[in-house]
């Protein structure tokens, strides 16, 4: 039985592949909302102020919230598993990990800031 000597960044996997599932389906219940929403102004059934009734209400914050999180969970997960097994040099990976967390953190703080600041 060959065993391999190293099993590289993941040491099997697993934790990545769940919490790419978890927010996979994170992403399947929550990302039609907005779709909805989108498709109910542009038909006309709801106006600018029943839409921003909509949002400014705490659960729609809370849940655009967790979707934010799992978006981010998710676009992390995928790319830092393809930065581990294609990019070779482990100071070129650790720069495009470390570059893509800062550019996803200020996306998602921003992102955040926005949601829970237009309800004052």
């Amino acid at each position: 039985m060959n065993f391999a000597k190293e099993p590289g960044a993941a040491h099997g996997g697993f934790s990545d592949w769940y919490w790419q599932r978890l927010s996979a389906v994170a992403l399947a219940l929550l990302l039609p909302l907005p779709f909805f929403l989108l498709a109910a102004v542009y038909s006309g059934s709801i106006d600018q102020q029943g839409l921003l009734d909509i949002v400014d209400h705490f659960v729609s914050r809370l849940l655009h919230t967790i979707l934010i999180v799992a978006l981010m969970v998710h676009a992390y997960m995928g790319l830092k598993v393809i930065f581990e097994d294609y990019v070779h040099q482990t100071g070129w990976r650790v720069a495009l990990i470390g570059a893509m967390l800062l550019v996803m953190s200020g996306f998602g703080i921003w992102w955040l800031a926005i949601i829970w600041a237009w309800g004052g």
